[in-house]
């Protein structure tokens, strides 16, 4: 890897330090004056008179001696101490990486390589939201949350959404998807019910959302109640595992909008007769690709089709389409339309990515142990030399969070300045759920957070305002990086950085990615259906 080595400042050399005269000079004076005084003892008077001489001339060598040992320690003492407050700031902190064992590891400086998209696609849309076929009461609740023009993607999926078309909904990470189908939903179902058209009834919602996990499904349940709140009034909930079933089955008993499970709960549900989809209207799929991943999902998307109206709408929203996914969607939805908007595959064009090399030197020992402390000297590295108030950090297992959240408690034993949260399937909801909250809150300026997770948090869940997102192990396939560098550099005016740990023959394709990356090529192919 390639962490530099920290030295400790030099201290002046002994010999100049503490450096003495040899004993017959440092002691020439006293023992002349002492051989003169026993010469006058036996001979005359001139001989004595002779030997004060002597010792004077003798004295006056000795403070000569001592002067020049004195300018030259000063001399010396000049070129080694600093010679500023600042220079002796710097010589701590030196001083501090070396007690932190930072310089254990290799001794040259950090091998980093810079890339930055050269493409750089403009958020909105030219439309306003009139133009797009916004109604009024929605273009006033979305100017109280501050929406003041549609993102490209939601420009282009409105419409076909609202005349209740069954489409595919892609774009890169932090493009506005969810708004994209929540607006135009919403309006819609808003006009039927007045209109005497479409109205829920106890356990039977008329737009049901599944999301792959917990946290994404408490988003979109927050970004329902915003809606809600702003001047569209409809009911929404959640049902996940973890909570108590009996307050969620109270709550669907009394009647919902818009309900949002994970596919898991949403089984249950069916199974167990407490959700009838007699009044569905519209089911969204979101972050599909991931969706299909779960053991639960094909069997909840069967059970979806077959408990529901025939001309129920779907919606399948994703950051990321492999082929795999996309042909298994048309073959179950032939009518299936493609909305894509222009940043798919593609991560942020105000994305800055760093390729950290962590391989080591090469007489180093290669092994996961000696991969693990490269990544841990260059985490703590960034953590003390680039501190900012959000960071993420994605590891492949739930044990290198472990390991992760260990060395940064560590490194600040009295969280004086950093807080880490973690997030992984190894905790309970609640305390995931705590962890998101508490990063979610405003930053502070003396205390820096850095959540560790797996890919959990990468899946779909917005954090606002991540300054860094640091890849600690390398994604297992293209899909995962879009997704992990796609926390940072969100939205119309994000910016991040995104800090990728390579070890070996991860070199090579992780410069390929930030390559393709770099010219605003996609990561994955399109397939040609686009």
């Amino acid at each position: 890897m390639v962490v530099g080595q920290a030295l400790l400042p030099p201290l002046p050399p002994s010999n100049l330090l503490f450096k003495r005269y040899p004993r017959h000079l440092s002691f020439s004076a006293s023992a002349s004056t002492n051989h003169a005084q026993d010469t006058a003892r036996t001979n005359n008077a001139d001989e004595d008179s002779s030997s004060t001489k002597l010792s004077s001339s003798f004295g006056r060598l000795k403070a000569q001696k001592v002067k020049a040992l004195v300018h030259r320690t000063k001399e010396q003492r000049e070129h080694t101490l600093p010679k500023s407050l600042e220079e002796d700031d710097e010589h701590r902190a030196t001083r501090a990486r070396h007690l932190r064992g930072w310089d254990r590891v290799s001794n040259s400086q950090p091998q980093r390589e810079h890339t930055k998209s050269s493409t750089d696609i403009n958020f909105f849309s030219l439309k306003s939201f009139k133009e797009i076929g916004c109604s009024d009461f929605i273009i006033q609740s979305l100017q109280k949350l501050l929406y003041t023009r549609p993102s490209h993607v939601q420009a282009m999926a409105f419409g076909r959404v609202l005349r209740g078309k069954t489409c595919v909904i892609a774009d890169q990470s932090g493009s506005g998807k969810t708004l994209a189908y929540l607006a135009p939903i919403i309006q819609r179902l808003r006009v039927e019910e007045i209109e005497g058209r479409s109205k829920s009834s106890s356990q039977a919602p008329t737009v049901l959302i599944l999301a792959p996990t917990a946290e994404l499904a408490s988003q979109v349940l927050d970004n329902c109640r915003s809606m809600s709140k702003s001047g569209v009034p409809f009911k929404s909930m959640v049902v996940t595992g973890g909570f108590r079933q009996k307050t969620q089955l109270e709550n669907l008993h009394q009647g919902v909008d818009v309900l949002i499970a994970t596919p898991g709960r949403f089984l249950f549900l069916i199974k167990e007769g407490f959700l009838q989809l007699s009044n569905l209207r519209c089911a969204v799929l979101d972050e599909v690709d991931i969706l299909f991943g779960d053991e639960d999902f094909e069997v909840a998307l069967q059970c979806l089709i077959n408990s529901s109206p025939v001309d129920t709408q779907y919606l399948f929203v994703t950051a990321t389409l492999p082929k795999n996914v996309y042909s298994k969607l048309v073959e179950v939805f032939p009518d299936c339309e493609m909305i894509m908007g222009p940043g798919m595959h593609r991560i942020s064009s105000r994305l800055e990515e760093i390729l950290v090399d962590c391989s080591g030197e090469d007489g180093q020992e290669k092994s996961p142990d000696t991969a693990f402390l490269n990544k841990k000297a260059a985490l703590l590295h960034i953590a003390e030399e680039s501190p900012v108030p959000r960071t993420i950090v994605f590891c492949n297992k739930i044990e290198t969070c472990r390991k992760v959240e260990n060395s940064l408690k560590r490194f600040d034993r009295k969280g004086a300045r950093i807080q880490v949260l973690p997030f992984h399937a190894a905790m309970t909801q609640e305390s995931r759920l705590a962890s998101m909250e508490e990063f979610t809150r405003p930053p502070s300026k003396e205390v820096s957070q850095f959540m560790v997770c797996t890919d959990r948090a990468s899946r779909g869940i917005d954090f606002a305002g991540v300054d860094h997102v640091i890849l600690f192990d390398f994604p297992r396939d293209p899909s995962e990086y879009v997704r992990r560098v796609g926390r940072t550099a969100r939205g119309a005016k994000g910016e991040g950085k995104a800090f990728v740990f390579v070890v070996g023959k991860q070199i090579s394709l992780a410069r390929k990615i930030m390559e393709r990356n770099r010219k605003g090529h996609p990561l994955h192919d399109v397939p040609s259906a686009y």
